[in-house]
């Protein structure tokens, strides 16, 4: 949930059991997630989780991986299965969980996680992928010069088994991931012993929505607030991402620079949703002309890139 005022509360997640005979269905764990006390940020956990089981990635467990991204911004891995130990042969159980990076937020940075991650393999590699962006949603038009958000790509190396890492303090942070921001030739593409790759965002740009895995790319709802007037209503961009190299491709769908987020309108865009060759994205504003279906100035229309990935992120049942 979101908004718990005391320290503990909020910051878990709940294993409900709807098989009750009174058919109401109770709480058969709560597993709590650390809450860091130093980094002035109460946690609680308003994303969703992403659930996958052995029918999506052909192994012999059942149950499922779950993965969770809190306000925070630490990732952490729980084990729902029956696997009894891990790919060293260490003894794990059921209900046990990790942290698997850490963004370190804080209240300066404003790296928050107010949106669920998408998760998917790249076609030729079973290495799964996280996808996920920061930015103070309570917050949209604070603009100032320590606001530091990042859209991320990283890896779980030891998927699709369960491992016991590390704690939220001994987790990966953006130190162990390769800094893409400016890498238009993908030369920054993530080594093996990398976590993944990073993208700052300038201008006190936060991202606004879960982002979008297809076709080989991850897709970013970004808002850029004004200077000018703290009332108006701000850019909208759509941020194009290699999704395995973390690389910007942005003029595969518009922009004029791979460096620079597509700007598509004023406003704050939903979760991006592609459909055919179409990119679409709601709009709290107004759509810009060259991104306008149509005559609908709330609806964002715009083309989609060609690669291949299989996400995770919308096919657990």
């Amino acid at each position: 949930g979101f908004g718990a005022n005391n320290p503990g509360i909020g910051s878990n997640i709940f294993i409900i059991n709807l098989e009750d005979k009174n058919l109401f269905g109770y709480v058969e764990k709560q597993i709590l997630i650390e809450d860091i006390s130093t980094n002035g940020i109460i946690n609680s956990t308003p994303a969703l989780p992403t659930v996958i089981t052995s029918d999506e990635i052909s192994t012999k467990f059942t149950g499922a991986l779950v993965y969770l991204n809190d306000l925070e911004g630490k990732v952490t891995k729980f084990n729902l299965t029956n696997m009894t130990t891990d790919n060293q042969g260490v003894a794990i159980e059921m209900y046990d969980s990790t942290t698997l990076f850490n963004v370190e937020a804080n209240t300066t940075n404003g790296r928050y996680m107010y949106h669920s991650m998408d998760a998917g393999t790249v076609k030729g590699s079973n290495t799964l992928m996280m996808f996920l962006g920061t930015g103070d949603y309570e917050r949209l038009t604070d603009k100032n010069d320590d606001v530091d958000n990042v859209l991320i790509g990283i890896k779980d190396i030891d998927f699709p088994y369960y491992k016991n890492i590390n704690t939220a303090t001994t987790a990966d942070t953006l130190d162990n991931c390769s800094d893409t921001t400016n890498d238009d030739t993908g030369d920054d593409c993530p080594t093996s012993a990398e976590l993944g790759w990073k993208i700052h965002l300038d201008s006190s740009r936060k991202v606004t929505a879960e982002p979008t895995l297809t076709r080989g790319r991850v897709l970013f709802p970004v808002f850029e607030p004004t200077i000018v007037d703290s009332c108006s209503t701000g850019k909208a961009f759509i941020c194009n991402v290699h999704a395995e190299c973390g690389t910007p491709k942005n003029t595969e769908i518009g922009s004029a620079n791979d460096l620079e987020c597509f700007e598509v309108g004023t406003g704050v865009l939903s979760k991006v949703v592609v459909f055919g060759n179409k990119i679409f994205a709601n709009i709290a504003g107004t759509a810009g002309a060259g991104a306008m279906q149509g005559d609908k100035d709330d609806l964002v229309s715009i083309n989609a890139a060609e690669f291949d990935i299989e996400s995770f992120r919308n096919s657990w049942r």
